[in-house]
């Protein structure tokens, strides 16, 4: 595949950052969280945000505090990232328990702040969340996850456009299109036809362009990828991206049933991106600390290749042919996921 090489715009400084301590410190946890350790963050964080306005505040807090009353490693993570100082850290929290797309977003520097108003400067702000943003390696990965998506997407529209066509591409679990919002009007002079689709209800995608969506040639949709591997819109299409959600299905189900059904969309020669993440202190964290689902996350990059060879021999045996390239993750000092291109041979 073509690589237009982006480049990151935002690098990690190094910073390393004490996840496995406030997971070893939540296991720990007897009973509930001292309630004069809440109350001491409850005070800071009033003082500090006195201009947003008490119900919002309460409503904030609301939703925070029995968190930290059952989970003393997200009340001293809170702390250390100071924030309840933070415009931002709390709405992030929120949306990692209601909308983890959304909250990934703050990856680049974009999220609701306290108010709710959605903030798209945060990188360019002294608010406390910034080094974290930089540094966190779920953000430092989407950063890179991003960018070589756009890449592909780029590939595969330059290699239509040899044609005087334009690429078919479908985005399963396409969230708030982040690949497409941060980097597609640099490298895409042509917009390719994008079918989107997230089960996540709250994403509102008329809201995160200014153009209306069919003059992007995109068509969004709300619902589970799975429910749409028989939708006549995915076929012959020349990429189909499935970011950041291969993790949580089965190998079984994902070599027996995904695999195979990608395999008919796929236009021949057409590619299937998918990524799997590895077994770091930074993923822990977030199933551990603030409730991400939980998955199986292989420990070594030798055991997802050799996880992925297994089902490409397997499909093989079907008549079903791909070749695979392997990208790990290396903005991270320690890899955190590997990204898996497969190109439909036929």
């Amino acid at each position: 595949m073509i690589r237009h090489q982006l480049e990151n715009p935002i690098r990690r400084d190094g910073k390393e950052i004490e996840f496995a301590k406030y997971v070893k410190m939540h296991k720990e946890q007897q009973g509930p969280t001292d309630p004069k350790l809440i109350e001491a963050v409850k005070d800071e964080f009033w003082s500090t945000h006195t201009e947003v306005g008490e119900p919002i505040l309460e409503k904030i807090w609301g939703f925070v505090a029995p968190r930290f009353a059952d989970n003393i490693g997200l009340l001293e993570f809170t702390k250390d990232n100071d924030g309840h100082k933070s415009e931002f850290f709390f709405p992030w929290v929120m949306n990692v328990f209601k909308s983890p797309a959304t909250a990934l977003e703050i990856s680049f520097g974009t999220s609701p702040d306290l108010s709710g108003k959605w903030r798209e400067d945060i990188m360019e702000t002294d608010d406390p969340i910034v080094p974290f943003i930089k540094d966190d390696p779920a953000f430092v990965y989407n950063r890179e996850r991003q960018l070589f998506v756009a890449d592909l997407v780029a590939s595969v529209q330059d290699l239509a456009s040899t044609k005087g066509a334009k690429a078919k591409v479908v985005d399963f679990g396409a969230g708030r299109l982040a690949w497409y919002r941060q980097y597609g009007h640099k490298i895409m002079p042509i917009s390719p036809n994008i079918y989107a689709f997230d089960k996540d209800p709250s994403i509102d995608p008329t809201k995160l362009f200014s153009e209306e969506l069919e003059n992007l040639g995109i068509h969004y949709k709300h619902g589970d990828f799975t429910q749409q591997l028989n939708n006549p819109d995915c076929r012959e299409a020349d990429l189909i991206i499935l970011g950041g959600v291969a993790s949580y299905i089965s190998p079984d189900d994902f070599s027996n049933k995904i695999a195979v059904a990608i395999y008919q969309l796929l236009k021949p020669g057409g590619a299937f991106f998918f990524d799997l993440q590895l077994d770091c202190p930074c993923y822990e964290h977030s199933m551990d600390i603030l409730g991400w689902p939980k998955f199986n996350i292989p420990a070594k990059v030798s055991e997802i290749i050799d996880r992925n060879e297994a089902m490409l021999r397997a499909l093989r045996q079907k008549g079903l042919k791909f070749s695979a390239e392997y990208h790990v993750d290396s903005y991270n000092q320690l890899p955190s996921a590997v990204m898996i291109v497969l190109q439909k041979i036929s």
